[in-house]
This record gives structure tokens, sequence and C-alpha cells, in this order.
């Protein structure tokens, strides 16, 4: 028994200056983190697009449609700028598409052998819900300008302004290969350079759908293949613009509706 106790003793002894000199070790420093760059979400860069069209124009009165014409439009295009601000959380876009207005008068003053012009400035951000899937939205100011080949034979010759906001939703469903869906409204009721036959103008409206498909063809580089369907409606009060010889005081309403099929090229600087 004494053995045994001069053995114990003895390990203690020998176990001592270690548990002490463990003591007096300083902390094991933690090893440090780097931080991972996750890009942004933001789709940057430029898009110049291709929208060949067919124009579907409307005209009423209030009393039944008076006029209208399906014709198609080769000569129409779009071009986009997307870039970031604030370290990349805020989306800024600038965009303007429009050309070729042409419609048949089939005996009215409303044909067109002119152009429209949109312009769209947005501000929005980009949110990745989950690996391939993102949602982007933004709002902003919208104008869009009409005009005939003359003032009184052409379609109705008027620019209107407002707001719009949008939403666009991409899945990449292939490592190269993404659809998305994107869908607009905005109202502009301000109008400018508008003839004055037309009267005088109660709202405007627009609404815009797109189905896409993007296939990256570079680093940097996709091609972009979709339909596009745009409607655009004004409303007027105390027009004539119909029958010149009547008094100022019908209404009129007038509706463009857009099937467009996309074909662009974007890239990132």
């Amino acid at each position: 028994m004494i053995a045994v106790r001069r053995q114990v003793l003895a390990l203690a002894l020998l176990l001592s200056p270690a548990a002490l000199a463990d003591r007096e070790k300083p902390p094991a420093e933690e090893p440090n983190e780097t931080p991972i760059l996750v890009p942004s979400p933001i789709p940057v860069g430029f898009l110049v697009a291709w929208k060949p069209t067919i124009l579907s124009v409307r005209v009423d009165s209030g009393a039944g449609s008076q006029f209208g014409s399906d014709k198609f439009q080769p000569f129409r295009g779009l071009f986009r700028y997307t870039t970031t601000a604030f370290g990349e959380k805020l989306l800024a876009r600038a965009e303007i598409e429009g050309g070729q207005f042409e419609s048949d008068t089939q005996g009215t003053h409303l044909g067109s052998n002119g152009f429209d012009v949109t312009v769209r400035l947005l501000g929005g951000t980009a949110t990745r819900i989950s690996t391939g899937f993102t949602i982007t939205g933004s709002a902003g100011f919208i104008t869009r300008y009409q005009r005939g080949s003359e003032a009184e034979g052409g379609a109705p010759r008027i620019g209107i302004f407002g707001l719009s906001s949008n939403m666009e939703l991409e899945y990449r469903v292939a490592p190269l290969i993404t659809l998305s869906g994107y869908v607009e409204g905005g109202l502009a009721p301000l109008p400018y350079g508008a003839q004055p036959n037309l009267g005088v103008l109660s709202d405007a409206s627009e609404f815009r759908i797109r189905l896409q498909i993007s296939i990256d063809v570079g680093t940097a580089t996709a091609v972009d293949v979709g339909y596009d369907f745009t409607r655009w409606h004004a409303s007027f009060a105390g027009s004539n613009v119909l029958n010149p010889a009547a008094p100022a005081d019908q209404a009129l309403l007038l509706e463009a509706r857009e099937h467009a099929v996309t074909i662009g090229i974007r890239w990132k600087p």
C-alpha cells in the first residue's frame, strides 16, 4: 500500500510542471477568416437588339372601332445600358427603343408613315433567391413620342410622360441557358407635343410582358431571343380628330399593340 502511494506521489510531481506549463501558454490564435466576394446579381452591361414587330392600331370614339391596321414593322430596335451604384447595391438602367411606326389610313385621317420612340430611366435592385434563380425589380420614368408623316394625315402626333415599374424573374436551367419572364406597367398622364385636335388627355397607360431565353456564348457575352408584347392606351375628351368638321366634343380612345420578336446580343465590358 505504501509503495502504491509513493508511485502516485511521484507521478503527481512529474505531471505538475507540465500542467503549470500548459497554464502559462498563451491561448491559441483563431485562424484568420478570408471573406469571399459574392458577385452582384445585377445584370450590368449593354444590350443591342432587333425587334421586328406586328403593329396593331385601334381608334374608337365610343361607338365602336373606327380604324384598324396590322402591319409588319421590320425596322425597330432596342438599346439598353445597365450599371450599378452604391457599392453594387442599386441597379441603374437607361433604355431606348422604337423605330418604324407605319399603318394603313383605310379612309381615315389616322394612318402613319412615321416613327415612335420610348425612353425609360429606371432604378432598382436584384436579389438572388437561390442558386440560379434571381428576381430583379425596378421603377422610374417612362416617356413615349409618336409622330406620323404629316400633322393631319399621320398617326396622332403626341408625347406622353409618366412612371412605370417592372419585375423580372430569371432561372438558369443549364450552365449556359437562362429563362426569364418580365412584366411592366406604367401610367403616363402628362402629354406633350400633341396635335391640337386630339383634345384633352384623360389618361394613358402602358403594359408590357416578355418571355426570353438567353444563351451564354462567352464569359461576358450572351444572345437573347424572346417574345415581347406591349400595349399602349390613351383616352381623350373634347376631340374631333375623327371628324374635323364636327364640334370638338367627342371622346377618343387610342390603342397600339406591338407583338415583337427580340433578337439581341448582351455583353459586359
